[in-house]
């Protein structure tokens, strides 16, 4: 029933890794990650330190939770490389003995649910099942190595009203069968990363919940789920520059032509660049008060927004955006955290990086998140 999107079991772990280790385009790939010099000269040299690696890295694995404490080693160099702190909160007041589905902003392809996962970890907790878009499934190696993190897929790639109806369908009976079975979730609150910092739920997301037990009772339905809205904050988003380009081609032309390949070099960039602080808090698990799904996803946003960590270049950049609504305007004037002149030389620097044409949708990408904190009930 759910072969097609599930994550791999304990008894298909052996067959992948040794397809993994022999994979080809994993070796190409990581060489032009890890070792991008080497490779550009010596591609052939790079691959074979990439094999060596791999070999070190999931020899012996044989179920997912050793493959997983593989990847916590990786997880600790992503951290310990990429970012100047990272800062953890609310999993303790959570019950290690529940599941829940943790709604998250979605600013970074894999960043967010791997530092989920992270914490959950250095917490002593079990890491999560992540809910992934099949966009992404376009490379085998991909495809295995998401599936052996936990990953489950859902079919966003669906045309027709039956065929899309079905794969929602299927997907809520997973989440809800993986709730049953003790799997905790991680889902993005929208499709897609928020590109332009405007992190909102879209209610489609908790409709899909209750797919699976429409004659359930809504408001004690969305209590027995367990709903707990995360908040992940980046003081710099690695994919700053590729987003607003996006954002701006948009703008121009009405469509986006996204290149091949570009979701898989943005989960490397994303990963492997520099956030500088990184903070993600868990809010409180949602009751059944709720009559609907426009109710439940206005609650996750206020968490979310009541969760998000602010950081100075958010409050420099709202205070040179042009699209700043004007009841946002002297919010910056008011930042707890200033902006120093050191700090402002290196925004500068950084906004320059940018090309001109697409500077304006970087600095309303950093600026956003002040405007969504602060936004007042009666302001759209």
């Amino acid at each position: 029933m759910f072969d097609d999107i599930r994550p791999y079991d304990d008894s298909e772990v052996s067959e992948v890794v040794t397809r993994l280790l022999t994979d080809g385009d994993l070796a190409r790939f990581l060489a032009r990650w890890r070792l991008p010099g080497l490779c550009r000269y010596t591609p052939g040299l790079a691959q074979r330190f990439v094999g060596l690696y791999l070999r070190r890295a999931l020899g012996g694995v044989h179920s997912i939770r050793e493959f997983q404490q593989r990847v916590s080693s990786v997880a600790r160099k992503i951290v310990r490389d990429t970012t100047d702190s990272f800062i953890y909160e609310g999993i303790e007041a959570l019950d290690p003995d529940s599941s829940y589905i943790y709604i998250s902003n979605h600013r970074d392809i894999a960043g967010d649910s791997m530092l989920l996962d992270y914490a959950l970890y250095l917490s002593g907790r079990d890491t999560v099942r992540i809910a992934v878009g099949d966009n992404l499934v376009q490379i085998g190696f991909a495809t295995d190595l998401m599936k052996l993190n936990k990953s489950f897929f859902i079919k966003r790639s669906q045309e027709g009203a039956k065929k899309i109806y079905a794969a929602l369908l299927q997907s809520s009976q997973y989440i809800h069968q993986s709730l049953r079975e003790g799997h905790s979730i991680w889902i993005a609150q929208s499709e897609g990363r928020a590109k332009d910092g405007m992190d909102l739920t879209d209610p489609a997301i908790i409709k899909m919940f209750a797919l699976a037990e429409r004659k359930a009772d809504f408001g004690e339905l969305i209590g027995r789920m367990k709903i707990v809205p995360m908040a992940i904050s980046y003081e710099y988003d690695p994919c700053d520059v590729a987003k607003a380009e996006e954002l701006a081609a948009i703008a121009r032309s009405g469509r986006y032509q996204k290149p091949s390949g570009a979701d898989l070099a943005n989960l490397a960039k994303g990963l492997g660049g520099y956030k500088g602080r990184v903070v993600l808090r868990l809010g409180t698990p949602l009751g059944g008060q709720w009559a609907n799904a426009s109710e439940v996803a206005g609650e996750v946003d206020r968490q979310i927004r009541q969760n998000l960590t602010l950081f100075p270049i958010n409050y420099w950049a709202a205070a040179r955006c042009s699209a700043l609504p004007d009841w946002a305007r002297e919010i910056p004037k008011a930042a707890t955290d200033p902006v120093k002149p050191a700090d402002e030389a290196n925004f500068e620097s950084r906004l320059a990086e940018c090309p001109e044409h697409a500077r304006e949708f970087w600095l309303a990408m950093y600026a956003n998140p002040v405007v969504n904190k602060f936004r007042p009930p009666n302001q759209s």
